[in-house]
């Protein structure tokens, strides 16, 4: 976590070379009755001096049996992002959702605190956009923050046996007893309750290769779901907030002492703090 200045909380593990990839923050809002496809043009005037580009892709559905089609005309509803002209933050918005990404474009991690305020910025103008043209009101069913890291393969591993030296609860160790030769791919995912119930957070390990120079990585995807009992806007600050701690803490909590110091260079607080 970092303080109001965007420098590091010193209450929190920090790291000069943190291995994140990627940062969404967002929110999925009951669907406004209001709202049409020309509202989403409409919308990207609104942010389109700082967010130039334009995409659309496949919406994202709340169940794997939910097609987004919009009621009137029976239309599929896209899913479009609104890109900076750097291509490291991207506005995503559909029907229901949200979300503000930054994405690492051989910059450095912004830092939580710079990025909640971008955050709360997008979500301001969209509330606002959404009262001026009569759509509806925002009314938040559940908030996300997602941390995407990227452990690339030299940087404390070299092959599936190294994972004790990422991670304290994971390993794989090949004997001349064993069956089994040792995995060519690996995955793990585990669900923490935050506290409160306030949500939960998934913290998920697999394998990728980056595509710009194919080198394997480790990904360790840190996402954090839910909301509060309150849902106005000091609420979903407090979620937020509660959320980043617990992903910072978590992520130190599940790798060790010895990538933390060496390869991430850890400034402060022990990871068990």
């Amino acid at each position: 976590m970092s303080n109001a200045n965007g420098s590091p909380d010193s209450r929190f593990p920090s790291y000069e070379k943190p291995p994140v990839n990627e940062v969404l923050c967002g929110i999925r809002f009951e669907i406004p009755q209001g709202l049409k496809l020309p509202h989403i043009g409409l919308l990207w005037e609104k942010f389109r001096k700082e967010y130039p580009n334009i995409q659309h892709t496949m919406p994202i559905a709340a169940s794997p049996n939910e097609f987004l089609i919009d009621i009137a005309t029976g239309a599929p509803i896209p899913r479009v992002w609104f890109i900076n002209r750097a291509d490291n933050q991207l506005i995503q918005f559909q029907t229901d959702r949200l979300y503000f990404n930054w994405r690492q474009r051989g910059d450095s991690y912004p830092r939580y605190s710079n990025l909640i305020v971008q955050w709360e910025a997008v979500l301001n103008t969209v509330e606002t956009f959404f009262a001026e043209s009569e759509i509806g009101k925002l009314t938040p069913i559940e908030c996300d923050l997602t941390y995407i890291n990227h452990i690339e393969k030299g940087s404390g591993w070299e092959s599936v046996d190294d994972l004790p030296n990422v991670f304290k609860d994971f390993g794989w160790k090949k004997s001349r007893s064993r069956f089994l030769p040792n995995p060519t791919a690996i995955g793990w995912e585990a669900f923490f309750p935050l506290p409160d119930k306030k949500g939960q957070l998934l913290a998920r390990l697999r394998q990728g290769t980056r595509v710009e120079d194919q080198v394997p990585l480790l990904i360790l995807e840190m996402i954090a779901r839910g909301l509060g009992e309150s849902k106005d806007r000091r609420g979903i600050r407090e979620w937020f907030d509660t959320a980043h701690e617990w992903i910072v803490c978590g992520f130190a909590d599940l790798t060790t002492d010895r990538i933390q110091t060496k390869v991430w260079r850890r400034e402060h607080a022990s990871a068990d703090g």
